[in-house]
């Protein structure tokens, strides 16, 4: 298990991009580091049982220090961590959430890579944003998930399916970037959870021998999963 620095929580200035009820950065297309899944809805175990899983879309290895995950809460930014130091390796997965697998109110059998009861991801108004340093102090915006508005894009509390991301070629501000969890892995035996924590889902990988054809760097389809497979991606009411 690797320790991070933990920062605590606090008010950015909300950037000058309006939508609903807050203001925030457009996203430009997803740049190297996406993020491809987050359970806001909790587990069997805990409410407070949430994670994040980030996902390395390039051919190199990322260096994740100075990057920040802020999060929409009250109608501000609010920084929810930074990395002190930290990186994934060229095709594969980072995950962080509030507990260790071992922890009596997690339910993940897959160990994360960071730890932090720094996470907290509502229910409502969901808008998270990922830099690659403080934006106060000029961070550039990766990705983001989800508009801040209403329910989530995806995912669900009963049962409880995490928000998966389908399309790593567009903003996650887009509702046709994400579609709730239909595989299982990653979790303890006899959990009902469903969502893949530490992994992408099969359906959207791609063999090797296709990579050349597709002229992508990663085992990731460069399109709308959602559309091609028929996967329900509509907001939730």
């Amino acid at each position: 298990m690797r320790y991070f620095t933990i920062f605590a929580l606090f008010a950015i200035p909300s950037p000058p991009h309006a939508s609903g009820d807050a203001t925030y950065d457009t996203a430009a297309p997803p740049g190297p580091i996406v993020i491809s899944e987050l359970m806001w809805s909790g587990s069997s175990g805990s409410s407070a049982d949430e994670w994040i899983e980030l996902y390395n879309r390039s051919a190199v290895t990322i260096d994740l220090s100075g990057w920040t995950l802020t999060r929409l809460s009250n109608g501000e930014f609010q920084v929810m961590f930074i990395f002190d130091a930290a990186s994934i390796p060229s095709g594969q997965t980072f995950l962080i959430a509030n507990y260790t697998a071992d922890h009596e109110k997690s339910r993940l059998a897959t160990e994360p890579q960071f730890v932090s009861t720094a996470i907290s991801l509502p229910n409502s108004k969901l808008l998270l944003q990922l830099y690659d340093n403080n934006p106060t102090n000029g961070g550039q915006l990766i990705d983001s998930v989800d508009d801040g508005r209403g329910a989530p894009f995806a995912g669900s509390t009963t049962p409880k399916q995490a928000m998966v991301r389908i399309a790593f070629d567009q903003p996650g501000d887009q509702s046709t970037s994400w579609a709730t969890a239909i595989m299982q892995s990653g979790w303890d035996a006899n959990a009902t959870e469903i969502g893949t924590p530490g992994s992408i889902p099969s359906y959207l990988l791609i063999d090797k021998e296709d990579m050349n054809q597709t002229g992508v760097d990663t085992l990731i389809e460069p399109t709308n999963w959602g559309n091609l497979k028929g996967i329900h991606i509509e907001k939730q009411q």
